[in-house]
């Protein structure tokens, strides 16, 4: 019969222990206080006025409000933008001041399956603290026939966060850890940037994240540049 000595509880604890430990650092990154989301509007609209997008997933800004208004800390952040299957094969991106004028002007090559992109805004933008700027993506099929289906818009605000807050990122090396600093001062754009260059080895993290701003959906998509040549 098995005997439990003093080294075998002891082994056990340690067991426990560090099994504990494992799971306290993998903790999900959750956006907090995200809206209750809309389900989206079917493509099929958009498909019968000019057949530009196929699938039941028009294109989505991934942000955790409905009316996609999204907050940074960096003067040149990047968008992430669901793109379904389409025959366009540019999509525009404009980014405007709160005087309404252009500061960004980009035509990029989509995939032909749907994907996520990473918008890069230009090299040229430098957004200011404080202030409200407007964007708009929008698939290049018909100009005559733009509707929900193909277009998408929202407004970015760069944020400052609190000196304390910037110690306490600038002394961390985890991009999770990190991710989940941003997420708690409900800073979007640098909360999913960080959580994304760990979506190929971390993709539940991923799926967490989209899943707690209701873009569930959303969370099995690859990105844009997962895609292999043929």
């Amino acid at each position: 019969m098995f005997k439990i000595n003093n080294k075998s509880i002891i082994f056990f604890s340690l067991l426990i222990t560090i099994f504990s430990s494992l799971i306290s650092s993998v903790k999900a990154i959750e956006f907090p206080d995200a809206p209750e989301r809309e389900a989206p509007q079917s493509t099929a609209a958009g498909g019968r006025r000019g057949g530009c997008v196929s699938g039941t997933i028009p294109i989505m800004a991934l942000t955790p409000n409905q009316d996609n208004a999204i907050t940074t800390v960096s003067a040149q952040p990047d968008l992430f933008v669901y793109i379904p299957t389409t025959r366009a094969k540019l999509l525009q991106f404009i980014l405007k001041d709160n005087g309404g004028n252009t500061i960004d002007n980009q035509e990029i090559a989509i995939p032909q399956n749907d994907r996520v992109m990473r918008i890069n805004v230009g090299d040229k933008v430098n957004l200011e603290t404080g202030k409200k700027y407007t964007w708009e993506v929008s698939l290049i099929c018909n100009p005559m026939a733009i509707n929900t289906s193909t277009y998408t818009k929202g407004s970015i605000e760069r944020v400052t966060l609190e000196d304390n807050i910037k110690k306490e990122l600038s002394a961390q090396q985890d991009a999770l850890k990190k991710a989940e600093i941003y997420a708690s001062n409900k800073v979007w754009q640098e909360t999913i940037s960080l959580v994304a260059q760990v979506k190929e080895s971390q993709p539940q993290q991923w799926q967490e994240l989209l899943t707690s701003v209701g873009l569930e959906n959303l969370a099995d998509k690859q990105f844009a540049q997962e895609e292999t040549p043929e």
